[in-house]
């Protein structure tokens, strides 16, 4: 094995083992000001959704576990449409076609927001491992910022964001 490819294995290894939470935005900060493009094209500032309870996942079409979260997510999409909570979706390094095409084979409920991020999002969000599921409070405050849950306890943090836990 050649030295470059030793020390790439090793930085790879050791960012895979060091948990997300040290990634993570911090409980009860400010959600940053970003802004994006829509799957559409169109301009989109999370601004806008400000003062809504909002679901956000950050991850890729090729990832299987962000696949996994989509479905866990999909599972809970009568209670995000019932309790008014904005699901945004960004897809880090994607190209539109395969967002598209992913969301056709897939069969599932299209998020509130699909944006499409070059690495500009994903930077501002300490996003290195994928997926990320954030939970922002209607006050636009970090409620929760980690890694994938299954749909159950998903629906209870948010559950708990919406009273105010």
């Amino acid at each position: 094995m050649t030295r470059f490819k030793f020390i790439t294995a090793a930085l790879l290894v050791t960012l895979l083992s060091i948990p997300s939470a040290v990634f993570a935005l911090k409980k009860g900060e400010p959600f940053p000001a970003l802004s994006g493009t829509t799957l559409a094209g169109e301009s989109f500032n999370f601004n806008s959704i400000k003062g809504q309870p909002i679901l956000l996942k950050v991850g890729t079409t090729w990832c299987p576990t962000c696949s996994q979260q989509s479905k866990e997510i999909n599972d809970l999409h009568g209670f995000l449409v019932e309790n008014k909570i904005k699901f945004v979706e960004v897809f880090i390094q994607e190209s539109p076609k395969t967002v598209i095409k992913m969301f056709s084979k897939n069969g599932h409920h299209s998020p509130d927001v699909i944006i499409m991020d070059k690495g500009k999002i994903a930077s501002k969000l300490n996003i290195y491992l994928i997926p990320r599921i954030i939970l922002i409070d209607r006050d636009f405050n970090i409620y929760r910022d980690g890694d994938p849950l299954p749909s159950a306890a998903l629906k209870q943090e948010l559950q708990k964001m919406l009273t105010g836990e």
